[in-house]
């Protein structure tokens, strides 16, 4: 039953492709994208940076792809993530390697990562779901995990609730997310996750005001574990210039952060 049904999805994903390319050929394709520097301090006190190109190509609305690259340290430009997606009757279909569902913070230290590789999506309102390949190239009815997440826009915050569930491990950690709390002086925002097997609860509470982005993070054995913050200044042409730091309580140790970036 699961490899009829992984089967049709894959199918179905493939040939509504086929269809999108179709109708977006006529509506015209616009391609966006973004290059970015980044430094931040290393663990032996260096300054180290890394290098990303972000490309996305619209087509007509109809179908999106998205390939993210980076220089490595021999100066060789490498994929890091890529997604396909498509719109049908409503439906948004995915394919690629960064499907993750669950909801996500900033500083992400003591949250619960279920790895998902290369993995199958489906949209729908409101609701997502995510089925995670093993090994996609050897083996596409070998399934190692599946994700949904559930969002509820109540007009002033978006509330979401999702799971992941390993076929492997068979184990489940549990999410939730609130995003867009207008208080007036900042926007706020949370996520929280249970992974069942750890019994490890992790939260992050995050604020948005003046262009600054700030959080702090913890988990069920320790409350307070990292702040950070980071300051996005706009500058005319598309670009971007970003200052930041975190600390972590535990090792009593600050990390800068600072980059730029320029739309196109």
């Amino acid at each position: 039953m699961r490899t009829l049904f992984i089967t049709t999805a894959i199918t179905t994903v493939f040939a509504s492709g086929a269809f999108a390319e179709d109708t977006a050929a006529q509506a015209g394709a616009m391609i966006s994208g973004e290059f970015s520097i980044n430094v931040a301090e290393t663990a032996a006190g260096d300054w180290g940076g890394t290098t990303a190109l972000e490309l996305g190509v619209d087509a007509g609305g109809l179908a999106e792809v998205d390939l993210d690259f980076v220089l490595d340290a021999n100066d060789n430009v490498k994929l890091d993530t890529y997604g396909v997606g498509m719109s049908v009757a409503g439906i948004g279909l995915s394919f690629g390697n960064d499907q993750g569902v669950l909801p996500g913070a900033e500083g992400e230290q003591t949250l619960a990562a279920p790895v998902m590789g290369t993995a199958l999506g489906v949209q729908a309102a409101g609701a997502k779901v995510a089925l995670g390949f093993t090994d996609f190239g050897a083996d596409v009815t070998d399934i190692s995990n599946i994700q949904g997440a559930y969002t509820i826009d109540m007009s002033r915050l978006q509330v979401t609730a999702g799971a992941d569930y390993n076929f492997d491990t068979e184990n489940t950690v549990l999410a939730a997310g609130v995003d867009g709390l207008d208080l007036g002086v900042a926007e706020m925002g949370s996520a929280l996750t249970y992974d069942l097997d750890a019994e490890d609860i992790g939260y992050e509470l995050t604020a948005d005001t003046m262009g600054v982005t700030a959080y702090l993070n913890g988990d069920s054995d320790e409350m307070l574990q990292n702040v950070g913050a980071e300051y996005e200044y706009q500058v005319g042409g598309g670009a971007e210039i970003t200052v930041g730091s975190s600390y972590n309580f535990d090792s009593e140790e600050f990390t800068p952060t600072a980059g730029v970036s320029f739309n196109f």
